[in-house]
């Protein structure tokens, strides 16, 4: 039974996928219909301006993030020399 159900809603699905594709009302296509009332509803304007904002962030991201590598590997590394081990190893010797 659960399977003659697959086969109906997937028939149902590809047919209308179908009519959508090719189909005809009143000379137009479905599709065009559609994309129509999209273009009317929806506001382009806000689409642009979030697209626009999360490449801002993304690139600010980028920046940020090869800002702070390159500092972290242009940073002098530390060099402790066998005096200054040999007064850590007296100063933890005294404290114990």
């Amino acid at each position: 039974m659960g399977f003659l159900k697959f086969l109906v809603w997937t028939g149902c699905a590809v047919g209308l996928g179908v009519f959508l594709a090719i189909g005809e009302i009143d000379g137009r296509p479905p599709m065009e219909y559609v994309q129509r009332e999209w273009k009317r509803h929806v506001q382009p304007a806000k689409v642009e301006r979030v697209k626009g904002e999360l490449k801002d962030a993304l690139d600010e991201a980028k920046d940020t993030v090869t800002r702070t590598t390159k500092q972290a590997a242009a940073a002098p590394r530390e060099r402790i020399t066998n005096e200054d081990r040999a007064a850590i190893d007296r100063i933890i010797a005294q404290k114990k």
